[in-house]
């Protein structure tokens, strides 16, 4: 009986030992994982569409405001159509073409469309690079701080290739305008 014993404790300790191994391993696991998260869950991406989703009056007013783009190369523009709360939809136009990109960076402007018109509410310079797996500019589902209805925009950019800029963009009624900047070291 003393052999079944001896060989029956190896295997419960050895077992034991298992079961702790795994949980710690699974312990640290999860705690690298936590720190892992995709900033996309914040929010939504745009969806670049041609610019024949738009109007054509909006899109002739956008790109002669915003633009010397002959009306052969108008078709080059992309637009985010938005549609908010009510009836009013938002377009933010992409005029990141060679001809248009400076400096600067390339311009994105955003149009608040209803039935009785449009107006410019966003006029932005942005550098279309972005980090991998990230995106240029997402719409922030949460609107806690926004009563228009309109969704904030979440824009990264990245500064001197070492550092991520994320600004939140919110409307305040007339335009949108910037709430928040945070730097982040990459």
């Amino acid at each position: 009986m003393k052999p079944y014993s001896a060989v029956s404790i190896k295997v419960v300790r050895l077992v034991r030992y298992f079961y702790l191994a795994l949980g710690f391993s699974l312990l640290i696991a999860s705690l690298f994982l936590s720190g892992c998260s995709n900033d996309n869950t914040l929010g939504t991406s745009l969806n670049w569409q041609n610019a024949d989703a738009v109007p054509k009056s909006l899109l002739l007013s956008a790109t002669t405001q915003n633009t010397t783009l002959p009306s052969t190369q108008i078709s080059t523009v992309k637009v985010a159509v938005i549609p908010t709360k009510g009836k009013n939809h938002l377009y933010i136009f992409n005029f990141n073409s060679p001809n248009l990109c400076g400096e600067l960076g390339c311009l994105y402007a955003g149009y608040l469309s209803n039935a009785q018109g449009s107006k410019q509410v966003l006029n932005l310079y942005l550098q279309p690079n972005v980090l991998p797996s990230k995106h240029l500019i997402t719409l922030i589902n949460d609107n806690s701080n926004n009563s228009s209805g309109l969704p904030c925009l979440n824009v990264q950019q990245v500064v001197n290739n070492t550092t991520l800029q994320k600004l939140n963009y919110c409307f305040d009624g007339n335009d949108y305008q910037p709430v928040e900047n945070t730097l982040i070291k990459v």
